[in-house]
């Protein structure tokens, strides 16, 4: 057996669940925390994943069969001054928060952390370190001076004995005594249902307290399935103000076969198919992505959206609001958001008939939109530009977002448009409450009348982004209109 010195880089009571565990983090959190970092961690190779989470009287104990951590990877790990995207850099998309989720976690379950981990490049040495932060808590204590870890061939009582590779973490002296099994395993569920039966994954929770073996499935949410709106199949597109690239929105809405009076509706967000919110049902007027306030009326209000392009706040409970990226977001999904919650208020109010009505109209506007966006595509390869993007005989372009139907307050405006200079994106927003609109609806809105007025928004709204905002004469801005038009209404 040989010994290795532990430096952990910062201030004794900072590295305990009085300095780090004293962050926010609630107990569920801290545990999908570490199943996230078992997940960053995990082999790449055919081997199933197995991520075991143990509750026992006085203890919990997190054990992965990933690829496990050197001495160095071990001693960085635990440094505040050191992330593990250093450790391990562009392996896969992580999961696990900025580098300090680990830390965080451990402190925020309890004050004693023994690590025990095997690396897939080592041959059969187990490294173990015990962490008793009590003693840093010691004013006078030179604990944190005198931490040392071992490295020795694992013994048979091991938690990775039955395992190449792997890494285990213990937490004693807890900070929460009254964990029970299937609540983390509900919330496990959530949290890691893009995951769940469909990579090749295993989570478990061992309730040693209750004698109980629950395995996490993935849970699907019941719909009616004529209310779903992919969400993909709209083209909505996010600039990354950082690097000027397009990142899609992808996910679904849709209305709940069962109201829930209890809370449990909203919006699932994820980003890098791991859940940063459960239940958004915060409104617009506060920042978030609703476009009315919570009410049991909007109670089978119900979706799942991807949101790669935003950053989640520190804890990944929630998405930071401040961002340019969400304030895209809430703009291209407001009036998609409205029509389910318009649809569930109907619903609740035991108006069936208006309610199917809403979910035809939310069908019919997806389904103008997106033949309107399949039209314009180019379908000619250029790295340099989006596949939508329209380009003008000058060699400049712009792309054409899905149109978005929503009612506004400019009564007889039949739609309007905004351009992004930044993005060179052309948003056009076709009024509901505008008398083109409503006569087509009295006049029985089907899908070839919504396309026509789909259409002459598109082209309506373009003629007037050339002339104002690329100079074009109006003679030359009716040429590329007419051109538009035609690729519209081409069978």
């Amino acid at each position: 057996m040989s010994n290795f010195k532990i430096d952990l880089t910062t201030g004794d009571k900072f590295w305990t669940p009085k300095g780090l565990g004293a962050l926010g983090m609630d107990p569920n959190r801290a545990l999908a925390e570490l199943v996230a970092n078992s997940l960053d961690w995990r082999r790449t190779d055919k081997i199933k994943t197995e991520i075991s989470i143990t509750i026992g009287k006085g203890f919990i104990d997190i054990t992965d069969n990933g690829v496990g951590m050197t001495v160095n990877d071990l001693k960085n790990a635990i440094k505040l001054s050191v992330a593990n995207d250093e450790l391990r850099p562009n392996l896969r998309i992580r999961k696990g928060m900025f580098g300090m989720g680990m830390k965080v976690a451990c402190l925020t379950l309890g004050w004693k952390i023994t690590f025990r981990t095997k690396s897939i490049e080592e041959d059969n040495i187990e490294h173990k370190i015990i962490l008793d932060t009590r003693k840093l808590d010691d004013e006078v204590s030179n604990y944190r001076n005198n931490i040392n870890g071992s490295s020795s061939e694992p013994t048979s009582d091991s938690p990775l004995s039955n395992y190449e590779s792997g890494t285990s973490i213990r937490i004693e002296d807890l900070t929460y005594n009254s964990l029970i099994g299937i609540s983390v395993r509900d919330s496990l569920q959530e949290v890691f249902k893009p995951e769940l039966g469909i990579e090749n994954i295993e989570i478990k929770i061992i309730d040693k307290n209750r004698d109980e073996v629950l395995q996490c499935v993935r849970k699907e949410v019941g719909i009616i399935e004529d209310s779903k709106v992919d969400l993909d199949e709209l083209e909505l597109y996010v600039t990354n103000t950082d690097s000027g690239e397009k990142e899609k929105i992808k996910g679904w809405l849709a209305l709940m076969e069962v109201s829930s009076p209890s809370g449990n509706w909203g919006l699932h967000l994820y980003k890098n198919n791991q859940i940063i919110e459960r239940f958004h049902q915060l409104p617009i007027r506060l920042g978030g992505l609703m476009s009315k306030n919570p009410h049991a009326e909007v109670s089978r209000t119900y979706g799942e959206i991807e949101l790669s392009m935003c950053s989640p706040a520190f804890h990944k409970v929630g998405f930071d609001h401040s961002s340019d990226e969400w304030t895209q977001v809430q703009k291209l999904l407001e009036s998609h958001i409205n029509k389910i919650m318009e649809a569930s208020q109907n619903y609740k109010k035991s108006n069936k008939e208006k309610s199917a009505e809403t979910i035809k109209k939310i069908q019919k506007h997806k389904r103008a939109s997106k033949k309107a966006s399949e039209k314009l595509k180019s379908h000619i390869e250029d790295k340099n530009k989006p596949e939508d993007a329209f380009t003008l005989n000058d060699g400049r372009w712009f792309t054409i977002v899905s149109p978005v139907f929503k009612e506004l307050n400019e009564n007889n405006t039949p739609w309007i448009y905004n351009f992004s200079k930044a993005s060179s994106e052309l948003l056009i927003i076709i009024n509901t409450s505008s008398p083109i609109y409503i006569d087509a609806e009295n006049k029985g809105l089907d899908d070839n009348l919504l396309s026509s007025i789909t259409n002459w928004a598109i082209s309506d709204s373009v003629f007037f982004l050339l002339s104002k905002e690329y100079n074009y004469s109006n003679s030359e801005a009716l040429i590329i209109r007419n051109d538009i038009l035609s690729k519209l209404y081409k069978s």
